[in-house]
């Protein structure tokens, strides 16, 4: 307690810690995941040594003759360079051709890594030394692998499928779709073709965020994607769980639904977050800190839950957004070219004077969300481009003793 707060801000792009100082008579109160060290080189070794529910990877590449490794991107937080040193000395061990191993970035139907993302997400050296592509779900030379029993038609990145070694780099993150990210979701939707994507977000029921196992009789998302992945024949995953700093917690290597399974469970049991009754009751102010998801602008209403669960606060969300684009191409029904041809035309909006009127606002501070992207997704909310003007303006709305709840890492805490 006390009347300051300590978070990290800016993914990708410095990992800044950042501290909010806010009046001397106000409380606050900061609401976190575990607090958990950033594993060693050696436990990161460990965890290959020891898969979980299969042979180590060098064993089941042994004869393959190509490999397709895919990454997420940095619309996740994985720092997946981290990993890839690990994963390509499993590859030389059991011999496949340094040439023919392939990264391919799933991003589903985000848009494409520029060079510079590409370096940071899978590493300098590794990005020189290796075929690196993201994904194009619009893709004329997909590879068609037929359908699944509930009529879900199969199409996947040709580099993937072509491929004789599978594996997905990805980490395990709350997702209201899949309970938890990583496992076969780099597969479905991360290389998967508009067609396959689009039938897996309309017909399959959500299993809720946190929520490792299905929910009633009904296939789910998470099912739909590990069936893909069977047809596919993914062969492996590694998986990773962060800390509040964005560091490397455990890993988890191994089949891609035990070890997946595994790793949930751990992620629920570092990212849950309890909050007293008495707090919602009586806090006044509620910040939702989207870091670790904080790059891409999308993203941030993974971050919102925090503020639906104190009905009567103020409501702050930081984001600082800083990859500044809000494409999905799945929903934007377009490709990325296109999109951006379309951007062009359209003047850029200014930003309205922010003026806070009541609670039941979202108010966001973030230096690159656009402006028209902002207000299409939060018709009442109010965007600040600086801490300053917001702080002030919540002053005067709120009590000389108000109370204040901070969430550091609201993408990935699990309410409980």
């Amino acid at each position: 307690m006390g009347n300051t707060a300590t978070i990290h801000t800016g993914a990708w792009v410095g990992d800044t810690e950042r501290t909010l100082t806010f009046p001397e008579t106000w409380t606050v109160n900061t609401y976190g995941p575990k607090e958990v060290p950033k594993i060693t080189e050696a436990q990161i070794q460990d965890a290959f040594d020891n898969p979980i529910g299969s042979a180590r990877l060098s064993d089941l590449a042994r004869g393959k003759q190509s490999a397709a490794i895919i990454v997420d991107d940095l619309s996740r937080p994985t720092p997946a360079a981290e990993l890839i040193p690990f994963v390509l000395q499993e590859l030389a061990d059991a011999g496949v051709p340094k040439n023919e191993i392939r990264f391919v970035v799933g991003g589903g139907s985000h848009r494409p890594l520029e060079p510079e993302e590409i370096d940071k997400k899978v590493g300098a050296d590794v990005a020189k030394k290796h075929e690196v592509t993201s994904h194009n779900f619009m893709s004329g030379d997909l590879r068609a692998l037929g359908s699944l029993d509930s009529g879900l038609p199969i199409y996947i990145n040709k580099v993937v499928a072509d491929s004789e070694f599978k594996l997905c780099v990805g980490g395990l993150y709350p997702h209201g779709a899949v309970g938890f990210g990583g496992g076969a979701k780099l597969i479905l939707p991360g290389v998967s073709g508009f067609a396959t994507m689009f039938y897996f977000h309309t017909f399959y029921a959500s299993r809720g965020v946190g929520n490792i196992e299905r929910r009633g009789n009904e296939p789910d998302h998470r099912d739909a994607a590990e069936d893909v992945a069977r047809v596919l024949g993914l062969d492996a995953v590694v998986n990773v769980t962060l800390n509040r700093k964005r560091e490397i917690t455990a890993v988890f290597v191994g089949d891609f639904i035990k070890a997946q399974r595994a790793g949930a469970r751990y992620a629920l049991e570092t990212y849950s977050t309890q909050v007293p009754e008495e707090a919602v009751e009586n806090t006044d102010l509620v910040i939702a800190n989207c870091y670790p998801l904080d790059y891409d602008p999308i993203q941030a209403g993974k971050s919102l839950w925090p503020l639906r669960k104190f009905p009567n606060a103020y409501k702050v969300a930081i984001n600082p957004a800083t990859d500044g684009i809000c494409y999905h191409g799945l929903f934007d029904r377009i490709d990325y070219a296109r999109f951006c041809m379309e951007k062009a035309r359209q003047p850029e909006q200014e930003l309205p004077v922010p003026q806070i009127e009541g609670s039941d606002q979202i108010l966001m501070w973030s230096e690159h969300f656009p402006v028209d992207d902002f207000y299409k997704r939060n018709n009442t909310g109010v965007l600040f481009r600086d801490w300053e003007t917001l702080q002030n303006q919540l002053i005067e709305k709120l009590p000389d003793n108000a109370r204040v709840a901070v969430f550091p890492n609201a993408a990935i805490q699990v309410p409980t």
